[in-house]
């Protein structure tokens, strides 16, 4: 049932794709660009670092730092504060990229990594405080914004797993953690790997704005729909509709704060194909990223209300 459904939404989506050809070409040219311009340079550079980092073994010192902290209020293992750390530095889906690289090598166990990649898989800094704050909102302290997203994802992270008492082991694998990576061999499969990562993120991105595109050209009788419809599917694109939108700033940002919490579905769907290979969940992990949609409007709403935008 499921698989003729699948099928029956891809033969409406050709169909689509055949009546408004225009607008199909519009939408793939605007995601091209947008993964070539922005996702491009914002992610490479940090995925192959960081898979070179897993590679040589040189996580135990950034996890040594954030340990402390990061056991305490969140109890993580100490592998577990790595790709904590590289998923608030960076954005979707590097996060869960991370966690899936150290869940495959055996230094996360499954109830762990499932944890991690619902609390440090987020919108990149950079993205919150430049496109979104500044490009989108017009917000004279566009930190807000990012503040929102980090305390969605940390609160979000206890209604997910907290249990007093209950703590993350390490898993101590030894002889995997002691495998001596050649520096040229750990450099090449970083690049190969990182490459195959962003061109499955690329052609998710081009794919979900060719929907949006369709969306906003197909639904004229609500604004809010097409707004609603762009959160939902693709963030970017989300942000420059709030821009246009004739509502309140308030309201933009409370909407803003939810869509970029959540992600929307081109991110889930990237963080699915770099979970593929694993056993973790896409679907506990969706419910997760719209649970933190939630809090974040409401984080939103209090936090903008006193701020005065």
């Amino acid at each position: 049932m499921r698989r003729k459904f699948i099928i029956a939404v891809l033969a409406l989506l050709v169909l689509l794709f055949v009546i408004f050809p225009d607008i199909a070409s519009n939408g793939a040219e605007n995601g091209l660009m947008l993964w070539f311009n922005v996702i491009i340079p914002s992610l490479c550079p940090f995925m192959i670092i960081s898979s070179m980092l897993i590679k040589l073994n040189v996580t135990s010192f950034i996890s040594n730092m954030f340990y402390p902290v990061f056991h305490k209020v969140f109890k993580l293992s100490k592998d577990g504060c790595y790709p904590a750390v590289i998923g608030m530095l960076s954005g979707y889906p590097l996060g869960a990229k991370t966690v899936s690289d150290l869940y495959k090598m055996d230094l996360l166990s499954r109830k762990e990594a499932q944890y991690l990649i619902g609390f440090c898989n987020n919108a990149s800094p950079m993205f919150m405080l430049e496109y979104i704050g500044v490009k989108c909102m017009g917000l004279k302290q566009p930190v807000f914004m990012l503040i929102v997203l980090y305390l969605s994802a940390f609160i979000n992270a206890f209604l997910e797993f907290y249990i007093p008492g209950h703590e993350f082991p390490d898993k101590g694998n030894t002889s995997i953690k002691s495998k001596n990576y050649p520096i040229m061999e750990a450099l090449d499969e970083s690049i190969v790997g990182s490459a195959l990562t962003l061109v499955k993120v690329g052609g998710y991105i081009i794919l979900f704005s060719i929907f949006t595109e369709l969306l906003q050209s197909m639904v004229t009788v609500s604004d809010i729909l097409k707004i609603a419809g762009a959160g939902v599917l693709e963030i970017t694109t989300a942000g420059e509709i709030l821009a246009d939108a004739d509502i309140s700033l308030y309201i933009k940002c409370i909407l803003t704060s939810a869509f970029c919490a959540f992600g929307g579905m081109s991110s889930v769907a990237q963080t699915s194909s770099v979970l593929i290979g694993t056993d973790l969940s896409s679907k506990r992990y969706l419910f997760v990223k719209v649970r933190q949609a939630a809090i974040a409007a409401v984080l939103a709403a209090v936090i903008f209300y006193f701020t005065g935008r």
